[in-house]
């Protein structure tokens, strides 16, 4: 009996603490970075992106509202942005962008797919990136 109870409480642990796919509808602000070279979305610290000069793409809201949420183990990434969102409640999430596909990767969270249907406008936010070009280090 005493297995069972503890089976069932860290059951109930592991689900409860298991990161939920975000809810776009709640997202107010979407701002795009270009990184500093050798600089990557997981180590980059707060007071730091508030130096870069963020990009803003009108259609990210959208975009991002039709993705599909997954787990996944492994990704391909050729190039990398920056994108921080903040929500209705006043939290400011990272996001980490590729360049090479239509995905974005919340660390230590879900991985979110752009759908087939928004992927030539996503791959326009991903281009007016790359125009912005890397930051002055």
């Amino acid at each position: 009996m005493n297995n069972i109870i503890l089976y069932l409480l860290a059951f109930l642990y592991f689900n409860t603490n298991e990161q939920q796919c975000v809810n776009w509808k709640e997202a107010r602000t979407f701002h795009f970075y270009n990184l500093p070279r050798n600089v990557t979305t997981e180590r980059i610290k707060w007071p730091d992106i508030e130096k870069l000069k963020p990009v803003k793409i009108n259609n990210a809201a959208r975009i991002l509202s039709n993705s599909e949420c997954k787990e996944q183990t492994m990704a391909i990434w050729k190039d990398e942005y920056l994108l921080i969102v903040e929500f209705n409640d006043g939290k400011k999430r990272k996001f980490k962008v590729s360049g090479y596909g239509g995905f974005l990767y919340e660390p230590g969270g879900k991985f979110y797919f752009v759908q087939e249907k928004d992927r030539d406008e996503w791959q326009s936010v991903i281009q007016a990136l790359k125009a912005q070009g890397l930051p002055d280090n």
